[in-house]
């Protein structure tokens, strides 16, 4: 039974409203009669009505301010407006703000039982509408769930999917991988989804189960009621869609075919079996529809002399000469190629490189910079490649990125060496540290120590140290400075210890090198 509410200001109106109109045939129950518009407003949180048949002029609030409050509010309910003739244009207007009817107000209110019925029709239409959206989202949930994994449980799985408006015995699934640019607004994207149902309903009729989208540029369908011989008939099919999503959308794709599934539980696996088929086209770029081979898999077979040419490849990223990394890159490909590595082993060797790569620059910048200019975060994006010419150029970006990035750490190393041997030049007659000297030239102490000695060969006291011993050696042969003035000089707290620096370096005390040289 539909809810319903009644306005009027009239007392005679709210009787014949009662009374007139044969509810319970309409399916329909009064829940409430108001007899003004503030009464509605205070109830109708309340008393929920399906249909509120409203009085179009009312004190407090009249008819067109009640619609525009259930407009405004997004409540689910139907409004019928009652007018008298002269009211015709205001009425009008209440349907302009969402009013489902008006009725005019005569002896036996003919038309507000037609008008009622329309609204019951128009709330059990909408109401369908749900179930069929709830049931919808249900199956894809149920399918997103089995996909990614996280529904694996056998007897979990088979009661959900009894629960379902789906069929999956003797079933296919097929993903389809087309391109879709970054530059692809919302409109245009819903427009080519639009199409690609509208594509696959028609070629594929009462087989459609459900098109689903895995992943951005990637779409899953399942075909039901499959019979055995189908690749023929199917191929014919797929090769229709794949010639109309070329000439009508301009898209670009390849489709991977599954073996034909019995149950809701090798959805998984067919899943993985059409991927596989997917990857039948990456080593060479051949073809756009594949089918499933049971047994086609295979090892990843890598490439015996792989390391070599990954060594080749980042000893050139680390000498920031992107040109013949790059170079490198296409003859590991090449030969990656003519030794027959599977998709998977390919994009593996990739991921290896970006990991490769992603340590060079690690170990080359700051810890606050450690992450600038590296190719983090594409790791899922070479995994994902179908293409090969995708994640050829994907690599191509990566490896020039990555030169460019060493070439720009390479020259602040530089500016940083060079800064803290001007500071040594500076300041080393004072009492200096590792810590003293990267606080002034703002950068962390072990990272300059680290690259100091990498560049140099020295650490940074031993620099210090071989600063003041040529000052000393210079000052002590020409110079008649006194040893102790010359310790104070260099900053030394004393001349004892700095005879035993300076005897410890030389071999000699500074008296005796003194005598030797001015002799």
């Amino acid at each position: 039974m539909y809810r319903v509410m009644l306005a009027d200001d009239e007392p005679i109106m709210r009787k014949a409203l009662q009374t007139l109109i044969d509810w319970k045939r309409l399916e329909c129950e009064v829940v409430f009669v108001a007899s003004n518009g503030m009464e509605v407003l205070e109830h109708l949180e309340e008393e929920a009505p399906d249909i509120l048949v409203t009085d179009i002029r009312m004190p407090g609030a009249d008819g067109i301010a009640l619609t525009r409050y259930v407009k405004e509010h997004e409540l689910p309910v139907q409004v019928i407006i009652l007018t008298a003739y002269a009211d015709f244009s205001y009425a009008q207007a209440a349907v302009k703000y969402g009013a489902a009817d008006y009725v005019t107000k005569t002896g036996a209110l003919d038309g507000l039982e037609s008008a009622v019925s329309r609204c019951c029709s128009q709330l059990e239409k909408e109401k369908r509408a749900e179930g069929k959206d709830g049931r919808e989202e249900a199956v894809e949930n149920f399918l997103r769930a089995v996909l990614d994994g996280s529904l694996y449980d056998e007897e979990e799985l088979e009661l959900r999917y009894r629960t379902l408006p789906l069929r999956l015995e003797n079933y296919l699934v097929l993903l389809f991988r087309f391109r879709l640019g970054p530059e692809t607004d919302g409109d245009t994207r819903s427009r080519i989804h639009k199409s690609l149902n509208d594509f696959f309903s028609i070629a594929f009729e009462e087989h459609m189960e459900k098109m689903l989208f895995v992943q951005r540029d990637m779409l899953c369908v399942l075909l039901g009621g499959v019979q055995e011989g189908y690749e023929t008939r199917m191929g014919t099919k797929c090769g229709q869609i794949l010639e109309m999503m070329d000439n009508f959308l301009q898209l670009s794709v390849c489709v991977g075919i599954s073996g034909i599934g019995r149950r809701a539980g090798d959805l998984k696996r067919l899943y993985e079996e059409a991927a596989s088929a997917l990857d039948y086209r990456f080593p060479d770029g051949a073809g756009k529809l594949h089918f499933y081979r049971e047994g086609a898999e295979q090892e990843e077979r890598r490439l015996p002399e792989e390391d070599k040419w990954m060594e080749e490849i980042c000893a050139a990223v680390e000498k920031a000469d992107a040109e013949n990394a790059v170079r490198a890159f296409h003859g590991l490909l090449e030969r990656q190629k003519a030794f027959g590595c599977t998709a998977a082993a390919i994009r593996s060797s990739g991921m290896s490189l970006q990991e490769r790569c992603r340590k060079l620059l690690t170990a080359g910048d700051t810890e606050d910079r450690s992450r600038q200019g590296r190719p983090g975060g594409i790791a899922h994006q070479i995994y994902s490649c179908v293409y090969l010419e995708e994640y050829s150029l994907l690599m191509e970006s990566l490896l020039t990125n990555a030169a460019q990035a060493m070439k720009g750490a390479a020259q602040g190393r530089e500016f940083l060496i060079d800064a803290c041997l001007r500071y040594i030049d500076a300041h080393y007659p004072e009492s200096l540290s590792v810590a003293d000297i990267a606080g002034r030239i703002g950068v962390n102490a072990s990272y300059l120590s680290r690259i100091f000695r990498e560049e140099t060969g020295n650490t940074i006291i031993h620099t210090i140290h071989e600063k003041k011993l040529r000052k000393a050696m210079e000052y002590l042969a020409h110079t008649d400075m006194k040893i102790y003035e010359i310790a104070e000089l260099l900053g030394f707290e004393n001349v004892t210890y700095f005879s035993h620096f300076f005897k410890k370096h030389t071999g000699l005390a500074p008296k005796d090198y003194k005598d030797l040289t001015q002799a």
